[in-house]
């Protein structure tokens, strides 16, 4: 759907689309007279919510210069976890009240980022590659780059100008997609990826949060929580500019590798504190400890890498379909991860995050194996290298 409307109205003006949507959303829920306006409100504002994360990143990586685009595409993961620390502080009582008033201006307040956003796209010209692909205008393009750049390098104004040939391009089918080995295997990896994000439980760890540091004997619940979130937050604004000098494969790796110990030791906190009979003064700052770490792994690898590579991954005619199939995988393994942490918990317990702790194991190794790197490489260099990659897979394997 996101990908439809991306290559329909073009980038800029779908963005403003779903601002508009999500504005509709919070100012339903935000004035709801009873619980069907608030579920109609959280309705809408979740169709936005989903056309945004789909375009964001596909706008980012066709505007942005190709020796910064990990950083740029990297905002989108900061402003994520900005967001989310912004929600922990304005969810206390002490902050916005508790009563009727309370939790409206809670869920109005995004409408004030919401604003400003609709303003600064209004400003914005459309994407160069989509003037120059979908509507095969070439000078509209160069005019609309000149406008992002202080100084259009050669190399971007020669490939506007139809290096690619792109009048000969046209926007792919889905069956076209997965029915070239290139674009199956972009498609897979940024699948893989985006599946990654989600079910290593990050939603379930932020949301259980408290109930984590209460079972640690943690004394203040709410404040470590707020604490995650400003390490979530710090940690994606360093990851940031390093993604465009060491690269993505490698940010990736150590994110996860820190997932990985992180839930060793959540697991081992929970199993001594349970099953094992050694517990004792240090479960609770083993537990805490290890909270932080995940967050840090997650916030540098995983909760902003994968929104990166989708950009990256496909070129012009695959981008929009392609992204929406990944970014759609993401809130399904969002939706599960969430309705199944429970259950998972119930049936594990105590040796839950030991489960969440091979999950991710299996991702490292899906990264090391597939994932490329994209780093100061255009789209059609990124193509050609996984249509050489897709050439040395083995046909079940994607």
């Amino acid at each position: 759907f996101v990908g439809f409307i991306a290559d329909l109205l073009g980038r800029s003006k779908s963005m403003i689309l779903y601002v508009v949507t999500f504005l509709v959303g919070c100012v339903l829920m935000a004035w709801c007279p009873n619980q069907w306006v608030l579920l109609a409100g959280r309705i809408v504002v979740g169709f936005g919510v989903g056309i945004g994360s789909g375009l964001t990143n596909m706008f980012l990586a066709e505007v942005a210069p190709i020796s910064i685009r990990g950083g740029i595409g990297m905002l989108y993961g900061v402003m994520i976890t900005i967001g989310t620390l912004f929600s922990y502080l304005l969810s206390m009582p002490d902050v916005i009240g508790d009563g009727d008033l309370g939790w409206r201006l809670f869920l109005a307040f995004p409408i004030v980022p919401a604003l400003y956003q609709t303003l600064v796209l209004l400003g914005c010209p459309e994407s160069p590659r989509y003037l120059a692909f979908n509507k095969q205008d070439q000078s509209a393009a160069l005019l609309s780059l000149s406008r992002y750049r202080c100084k259009v390098m050669k190399e971007e104004e020669e490939s506007l100008r139809g290096s690619r040939k792109m009048v000969e391009l046209r926007v792919l089918s889905l069956v076209e997609l997965v029915s070239d080995p290139g674009h199956r295997l972009a498609l897979v990896i940024g699948i893989g990826l985006h599946a990654a994000q989600q079910l290593s439980a990050i939603n379930a760890v932020l949301s259980y949060a408290p109930e984590i540091f209460k079972q640690a004997e943690v004394g203040s619940p709410v404040v470590a929580t707020v604490a995650t979130g400003s390490v979530n937050v710090l940690t994606a604004l360093v990851a940031a500019p390093l993604t465009d000098k060491l690269g993505r494969r490698l940010i990736m790796w150590v994110g996860l590798l820190l997932m990985v110990v992180a839930y060793g030791g959540l697991a081992i906190s929970q199993a001594c504190g349970t099953a094992w009979g050694c517990a004792g003064t240090w479960n609770g700052n083993v537990a805490m400890v290890s909270v932080f770490l995940f967050i840090a792994g997650f916030a540098g690898g995983a909760g902003s890498i994968p929104w990166l590579m989708v950009g990256e991954l496909f070129v012009v005619e695959a981008r929009g379909k392609a992204s929406s199939i990944c970014v759609g995988v993401n809130w399904i393994c969002c939706l599960v991860s969430l309705f199944t942490y429970d259950s998972i918990q119930s049936g594990l317990h105590p040796y839950t995050f030991f489960f969440y702790m091979g999950i991710v194991l299996i991702s490292f190794v899906f990264v090391v194996l597939f994932m490329p790197e994209t780093r100061l490489k255009s789209p059609e260099e990124i193509r050609n290298e996984i249509i050489r990659q897709a050439d040395k897979t083995f046909p079940f394997v994607f």
